[in-house]
């Protein structure tokens, strides 16, 4: 789905789905077309870069120490990950 910016640039809208768990302090934000399965993980300064195993798009990033470095109103927005399922 996209939709007129008003400049001339289409704005592409794109599914996130997030977690995050205060006490381990880490956030997970996952976009469109994450799978589990096939996700390649990468290690960065400041967390995981999740990559599709197929064509190596961007589909999810974990933050560590993540009221370091994600505003609050974005945590406080994001639900704690489900009771026994690993996010």
């Amino acid at each position: 789905m996209s939709s007129p910016s008003g400049d001339g640039r289409n704005i592409n809208a794109m599914k996130i789905d997030g977690h995050y768990d205060p006490q381990a302090d880490i956030a997970w934000l996952r976009f469109e077309g994450y799978e589990p399965s096939t996700v390649v993980a990468e290690e960065t300064g400041f967390g995981l870069r999740e990559l599709s195993g197929s064509g190596r798009q961007l589909v999810g990033l974990e933050y560590w120490r993540a009221s370091d470095r994600l505003p609050r109103d974005l945590l406080e927005m994001l639900p704690a990950p489900p009771v026994g399922v690993a996010p």
